[in-house]
């Protein structure tokens, strides 16, 4: 069939119908996070390619040691080149937090225009579900309506910023509880997002034109991952 011109352009036709069905697929994301008392839960599923792009992280133990926090993390990945899980625990502390800052300023510095290429791509990123419950409570019905009407207002300020950087499709649901008869503090929320596959490759291409070589750090991808493994 390929012999003849005609079989190369069937096939020609195929292969870009193919690349261009890839491209407009989607790309799922699906978040939860829940605490209730002392106990913190995080997780996030990311789905693509009809299951070929399949990752999932997951945060399902915090503790608070005096001045430290413990997490640990667990992930696990399932795409074309096989399945890979991986499991680690950190310390967070003040130090921890100190040198978190320091890479993200030198990962600003070390890319044009960072802050603007996050914002470009979340301009990109639809908001089709999110769901945000908190109940509230301080044993005391004056207390307790106050910090109702404070976390209102945290959530709708949530929900304004959101509207700003991403496009929300469905109207969020959001609800917080009072509980006058006893102190209680829950919350929980989940939400899906979705985004072209295309538009993700090509974000990223742009993201690596963008990296450049600040104060000896070696240019490209290199320099990022110095920055992001330096001790």
């Amino acid at each position: 069939m390929l012999g003849y011109p005609l079989g190369w352009m069937i096939a020609a036709i195929l292969f870009f119908l193919l690349i261009f069905s890839v491209a407009m697929s989607t790309v799922v994301i699906h978040g939860s996070a829940r605490r209730v008392g002392d106990n913190d839960n995080a997780e996030l599923r990311i789905k693509g390619l009809l299951g070929l792009i399949n990752y999932h992280w997951q945060l399902p133990v915090i503790r608070i040691k005096g001045f430290e926090m413990e997490l640990k993390r667990e992930s696990s990945a399932e795409n074309i080149g096989g399945k890979q899980n991986d499991m680690s625990i950190m310390n967070l502390n003040a130090e921890k937090m100190m040198e978190s800052l320091e890479k993200a300023q030198l990962l600003l510095k070390h890319t044009d225009d960072l802050l603007g290429w996050v914002r470009t791509l979340l301009g990109h990123v639809r908001l089709v579900e999110w769901q945000w419950r908190t109940a509230v409570g301080t044993g005391d019905a004056v207390w307790t309506a106050m910090l109702t009407g404070m976390v209102w207002s945290v959530k709708t300020t949530a929900i304004g910023v959101l509207s700003q950087l991403v496009r929300l499709q469905g109207q969020p649901a959001v609800s917080v509880n009072p509980n006058f008869s006893e102190t209680q503090f829950t919350t929980d929320g989940q939400f899906t997002a979705k985004i072209r596959f295309g538009y993700a490759i090509y974000a990223g291409i742009q993201l690596m034109r963008r990296l450049k070589k600040v104060n000896g750090t070696e240019k490209g991808i290199l320099g990022w991952q110095k920055i992001l493994l330096k001790a």
